[in-house]
C-alpha cells in the first residue's frame, strides 16, 4: 500500500501543525496516502512508530515520518530528550528497514531558530523521505 505514517508530537501544536501541513501536502502529491498519529512527547515518538507498525503489519506503510520540536531549556532534560529521540527512532529504522523514516524532530536553542529552520527542515525531509521510499523500491 502507498500509505505514510506522520508520528508527531503535542507539543508546540501550532508550529508541529504547520510541519504537519507541509509535509501532508509533499506526500499526497507525490502519489501517498497519509495516516497520522499523536505522541504526547518526542521521547514517544518511536515506540508509537512501533507500535502502529506491530498493530498493522510491517507492510502496511511505506514510510514513517518523525514530526517534533525541542527548544532549550534551563536545564539538562534538552539533551536527555534530543539524545534518545534521535536514538530511539534511529534503532527503529534499523529494526525496520524494508519501512523508510526520516526523523523531523527539529532541536533549537530558541524560537527564532525555530520559525528559521521549520518550513526549510520540514519541506526538505518530506521530499527525502519520498526519495528514500523510491530508492528502497526500485
Amino acid at each position: 500500500m502507498n500509505k505514510i505514517l506522520i508520528v508527531h508530537t503535542s507539543w508546540y501544536k501550532e508550529y508541529v501543525d504547520e510541519m504537519k501541513e507541509i509535509s501532508t501536502e509533499i506526500i499526497i502529491k507525490n502519489g501517498f496516502k497519509v495516516e497520522s498519529v499523536i505522541a504526547p512527547g518526542s521521547i514517544e515518538l518511536a515506540g508509537l512508530g512501533k507500535h502502529k507498525i506491530m498493530e498493522s503489519g510491517s507492510s502496511l506503510f511505506k514510510g514513517i515520518f518523525f514530526l517534533g520540536l525541542v527548544i532549550r531549556g534551563e536545564t539538562s532534560h534538552y539533551d536527555l530528550v534530543t539524545n534518545e529521540t534521535f536514538r530511539s527512532i534511529g534503532t527503529l529504522a534499523l529494526e525496520y528497514p524494508h519501512i523508510s523514516m526520516i526523523n523531523n524532530v527539529i532541536c533549537v536553542e530558541n524560537k527564532n531558530q525555530l520559525i528559521d529552520r521549520l518550513k526549510k527542515n520540514t519541506k526538505n525531509n518530506s521530499e527525502a523521505l519520498i526519495s528514500l521510499i523510491n530508492e528502497k523500491s526500485s
